[in-house]
């Protein structure tokens, strides 16, 4: 079932993101910057209480065509990110493909965007449940 919820998450946030671009809108590079090449770690995850130690031995790659890889020593998992406008918000999507550690599940979210930079990525998420924040920073 929650397979299904992520397919059909990515397919109406796909679809969002699709519709919310204007080509002959040269602000929407603002609006939903993307991550610079180059590997990134991250520098702090909080999900009720700080759980940045999980991902001490991850790094990350995000390819500017929406691909993305997280390695971890010797294994490496691929997925896929994307920007778009949900909730009149700027998303920042994860999504892995197939089984993941938990530590990466926890990731795949439609986070809202913070701030992105060159060296530095900050991204929220709200649950809908108990509305509890969600903070994930990425650095180089």
């Amino acid at each position: 079932m929650k397979l299904i919820q992520k397919f059909l998450t990515l397919i109406l946030f796909s679809v969002v993101a699709l519709t919310a671009c204007n080509p002959d809108d040269n602000s929407n590079n603002n609006n939903n910057p993307t991550p610079s090449a180059g590997t990134w770690k991250v520098s702090y995850f909080f999900d009720k209480q700080d759980e940045t130690g999980n991902y001490t031995n991850y790094t990350f790659e995000f390819g500017a065509g929406g691909s993305l890889s997280a390695t971890n020593g010797s294994q490496t998992w691929n997925g896929t990110w994307a920007t778009g406008i949900d909730d009149s918000a700027n998303k920042f999507l994860i999504d892995f493909s197939g089984t993941v550690p938990s530590a990466l599940a926890e990731l795949e979210e439609d986070w809202r965007i913070i701030s992105i930079e060159a060296n530095f990525m900050h991204f929220e998420h709200t649950s809908g449940g108990n509305g509890d924040t969600d903070v994930l920073k990425f650095s180089k």
